[in-house]
């Protein structure tokens, strides 16, 4: 009898959000049932790190009766390389993002982390996927 491997069910994936600012362009947002009052966001795409202090109070609203854990994924492209962050929402609302590997975050979510990552996230540069 093989032991079955459990990961996280995946309960959002979606191009939700838009920055405030507007010309920022949309972020991804994907949220992990981790645990029955436990969920984990992954915010991500070029314009993810704009607004943190705006749309978090906002995605931990919708899940009022959850302890919510927030990473940032910044995919790469032809200027800037690509990175994870744990975010950590600070009393005076700002936020700290702390760099995390990739890995870490796939190995607690489960293969629909990377399964369901942004296409582009591996261009090699501008124009090409």
């Amino acid at each position: 009898m093989g032991v079955e491997d459990v990961h996280p069910e995946l309960i959002r994936d979606e191009q939700s959000w838009q920055s405030v600012q507007g010309w920022y362009g949309y972020a991804h947002v994907r949220v992990w049932r981790t645990a029955p009052d436990r969920v984990t966001v992954a915010i991500s795409g070029s314009s993810a790190e704009h607004d943190l202090e705006t749309v978090l109070p906002l995605l931990r609203a919708e899940y009022p009766d959850d302890t919510a854990e927030f990473f940032l994924h910044r995919p790469m492209d032809w200027m800037t390389l690509g990175y994870y962050a744990e975010l950590t929402s600070n009393d005076d609302g700002t936020v700290t993002s702390t760099l995390i590997a990739g890995d870490i975050v796939a190995a607690r979510l489960g293969p629909s982390f990377y399964a369901t990552e942004d296409p582009d996230d591996h261009s090699g540069g501008y124009g090409c996927a």
